[in-house]
């Protein structure tokens, strides 16, 4: 086992802070009696300062040092730490041509009202000045709105301190709620691994669709691709999907898959109350698609994501719930104290990695099956 205090970011196999590095392809690791199915326990219990006060302080020095794979330096993936990171990303969404376009058109139309309403007279000596002032007055306050809602939106990642801390907080949450951790299939990693080598190269976004069932699904695979090296996604909810002016999230997922940047999106539109798959919603994927259809992206890589659970962390509200109880707004405060559920020991998560497909050529496929049907 290689010393995890000198290790980089693992080719796989993992368990806790240990890490067997394997050459590119997946190699069976060695059988094991607490291996089942080639499963591995990604994320274990941590230590605690009650418990074991020195191992305790030794995780928090190694965090705070960014010592091996905590560094997070050489992951896999489009840079996403630098200063000015979301300055730039800002800048990419308001110069998207569409974006730029819907600007005008909107403020054509208000200019086109105002002149209905009496606003603007087409008989006025100075006409011709007052619109165009007007007119550009209008775009400049929607230009405004646009980059406070985009700036409100974009992932604010240039800090890998703060990514640091944050991963080892989300991971000691996690942990004292599902004590037997999470748990990956290290074959399904190592491909997964792979393809994002490959999409890396060629400059391709990662689009991670998991199930919802809980608030987790999201930390889960978070903690995932930061322990084994890849790119965070960017995660698509709340006001992503509500960008004013357009009325879409087009702009914005055509700036990550230009940029390559992966992000995961929920086609069930919202956490599933009886653990059954909800119908899907295509929204985001529909734009996904639109954008390689219309050659602004040129490809981009799907990975379905399953997360399983032994017992949601939501179950007693899911249960009030489904009995017709309001949905309450969630907010940090309750959860956090909610010491009753972190103390509970709920078991394990288990998340599954589908292979990898390319969008591009799912569409070359249902192509040619549309031509070869006869007429």
């Amino acid at each position: 086992m290689a010393d995890p205090r000198g290790s980089s970011a693992p080719d796989l196999d993992i368990l806790g802070d240990q890490v067997t590095l394997h050459p590119s392809g997946y190699v069976e690791p060695p059988q094991r009696p607490q291996d089942r199915d080639k499963e591995q326990n990604l994320v274990e219990h941590m230590a605690r300062f009650r418990t074991s006060p020195l191992e305790f302080l030794r995780e928090v020095s190694l965090h705070v040092s960014g010592t091996g794979w905590r560094a997070y330096n050489h992951f896999i993936g489009q840079p996403i730490f630098y200063n000015g990171f979301s300055d730039n990303m800002t800048a990419a969404v308001l110069s998207t041509p569409i974006l730029q376009k819907q600007i005008t058109e909107l403020a054509e139309k208000r200019i086109a009202f105002e002149e209905k309403e009496g606003l603007l007279k087409p008989n006025d000596p100075s006409y011709a000045a007052k619109k165009t002032q007007r007119k550009n007055g209008i775009e400049h306050s929607l230009q405004e709105l646009c980059e406070k809602m985009t700036g409100d939106m974009i992932c604010k990642m240039e800090s890998r301190p703060f990514i640091r801390g944050a991963y080892y907080m989300c991971t000691q949450l996690l942990t004292r709620a599902y004590h037997q951790g999470i748990h990956v299939s290290s074959e399904e990693v190592l491909r997964l691994r792979a393809v994002a080598r490959e999409a890396e190269k060629n400059k391709q976004s990662i689009i991670f669709l998991p199930c919802h069932r809980s608030h987790v699904d999201y930390v889960s695979l978070q903690l995932i691709c930061y322990r084994l090296g890849l790119a965070l996604p960017t995660v698509v909810a709340g006001d992503n999907l509500n960008f004013p002016v357009v009325g879409s999230f087009l702009q914005h997922a055509d700036t990550l898959l230009q940029g390559g940047f992966n992000f995961e999106c929920f086609v069930e539109g919202g956490r599933s109350r009886t653990g059954k798959l909800l119908p899907p919603k295509f929204g985001i994927l529909g734009f996904i698609l639109d954008s390689i259809l219309s050659g602004r992206v040129e490809d981009a890589i799907i990975c379905p994501v399953s997360t399983q659970y032994d017992k949601v962390i939501e179950t007693e509200g899911y249960v009030t719930e489904l009995l017709g109880v309001p949905k309450k707004k969630e907010n940090l405060a309750d959860f956090l104290s909610a010491s009753s559920i972190l103390s509970l020991k709920l078991g394990r998560v288990d998340v599954r990695f589908h292979k990898p497909w390319s969008i591009r050529d799912f569409i070359r496929e249902q192509r040619a099956r549309t031509t070869s049907i006869p007429p």
